[in-house]
């Protein structure tokens, strides 16, 4: 486990690394409103990405063990071309009859990039959930490894080599980098695919949407929890301040990645097999270990001086370290978040994700509509602060009456230092 742990932390870590160095890129060539579209844009995809996994999401992971891949991968293929012919119609009508909403959502002149972008996004991340369903993570971090060199390199060349320093370029980097993440994911299952039959596939889908509507709702109110607050804000600021609370929230991804990645291989673990005592001790060990980590590498984060970030993002930016600073208890926060979720989903049960969710979502937009107004981007990642520890907090309560777990439990202590010191001397022997 820790093998697989080390080596997804390791891809993302680098992911992190390579999103950095494309943020300071992005940042310094475009400004705060032109990254203000970028992160628009993205949200968008993340959006559009939320309702596809309903059906391809993280109830293909659960299931690809239980059924035959096709009966997922071929359904799944199916919803994404539906729901995106659905986004296709809205795209058409919408500026004609709803403009101004829906360009405070999609920007101008990207629609169709929206569109073809999701659609690639969309079968490269179906590709990756069977991966990871069938616990092929190292094949899973190299092809993601894969991926994201071909972002980073695509946009180096054409910024500093051909001179496109515009939106556009990097959006032309996100075709190729999610095209080959699609193409080598959908390589490394199709021999999977090809020994399966099909024959079954709807009353499989019919378990899939009875899983996914669940986790998707979940899944759909978390992201709000995450994301609402950059509509508001552009509402009442204007693209600048997205783009500049953008960047905090893009600086802090790289500290969520940490518990993304360990909660990524507990999932894996605990929905392959059925104990509850080893899924609640697996739970316990790894958040003590994400929640380390994650504040270790945020108090590093934190240590930097303003005037740093001012001369690595220019003086747009020259508010990061406040944002990162109120973002810091829901940076904490999410990484305990993380784990809790992949307990819940893990064991059949993300209606509880469902319902922590949606508590921390009421809280977003009753804290949003007053503070984002008042503080502008400050007042945004305040908002996200107490969204995340609101909702961790509901987990929290939930998982002890439901297991048990005293609070003495979640203290570090020598048993934790002895399992970790044994998985690592494990790792070492392997490689």
């Amino acid at each position: 486990m820790i093998n697989k742990i080390l080596g997804t932390a390791g891809t993302r870590v680098l992911n992190a690394i390579f999103n950095l160095v494309i943020l300071i890129v992005l940042t310094r060539e475009l400004g705060s409103a032109g990254f203000g579209i970028i992160t628009l844009v993205i949200l968008a995809i993340t959006i559009l990405q939320l309702v596809i996994d309903l059906v391809a999401g993280s109830a293909v992971i659960y299931f690809t063990t239980r059924r035959p891949i096709s009966q997922l991968v071929i359904p799944a293929y199916g919803w994404i071309i539906f729901i995106l012919a659905l986004y296709a119609g809205v795209t058409y009508f919408a500026p004609q009859n709803f403009p101004e909403a829906f360009y405070l959502i999609v920007p101008q002149g990207f629609e169709y990039h929206v569109l073809f972008l999701t659609f690639l996004n969309a079968f490269m991340l179906t590709h990756y959930n069977v991966l990871i369903g069938q616990t092929r993570i190292r094949t899973y971090n190299q092809i993601f490894l894969v991926q994201i060199s071909v972002l980073i390199v695509s946009v180096l060349v054409s910024y500093y080599l051909l001179g496109d320093k515009t939106v556009f370029s990097f959006i032309y980097s996100l075709y190729m980098a999610y095209g080959m993440g699609g193409l080598l994911g959908f390589i490394a299952i199709f021999k999977s695919m090809k020994g399966s039959s099909i024959n079954g596939w709807t009353a499989t889908t019919r378990s899939v949407v009875n899983y996914g509507f669940t986790s998707q709702a979940a899944n759909i109110l978390h992201i709000g929890n995450k994301r609402i607050s950059i509509w508001i804000l552009k509402y009442f600021s204007g693209l600048s301040s997205v783009g500049l609370y953008g960047a905090g929230v893009q600086l802090t991804e790289g500290l969520r990645l940490i518990g993304q990645s360990i909660s990524l291989v507990q999932f894996s673990s605990i929905a392959s097999q059925d104990s509850e005592e080893y899924s609640r001790q697996l739970t316990i060990r790894l958040m003590k270990l994400s929640l380390v980590v994650t504040l270790v590498a945020l108090l590093l984060l934190l240590l930097i001086p303003s005037s740093v970030y001012v001369q690595i993002f220019k003086k747009d930016f020259s508010d990061l370290k406040l944002i990162i600073a109120a973002l810091s208890p829901g940076v904490l926060a999410l990484a305990a978040n993380t784990i809790f979720s992949g307990y819940f989903s893990g064991i059949g049960q993300p209606k509880i994700s469902l319902q922590v969710n949606a508590i921390g979502f009421v809280v977003t937009l009753l804290a949003a509509w007053f503070l984002i107004p008042l503080l502008g981007y400050i007042g945004a990642a305040l908002t996200a602060s107490f969204s995340y520890s609101s909702s961790v907090l509901a987990q929290y309560f939930i998982f002890k009456r439901q297991t048990g777990t005293l609070f003495s439990e979640w203290m570090p202590d020598k048993s934790d230092y002895l399992f970790l010191v044994s998985m690592v001397r494990k790792f070492m022997k392997i490689n």
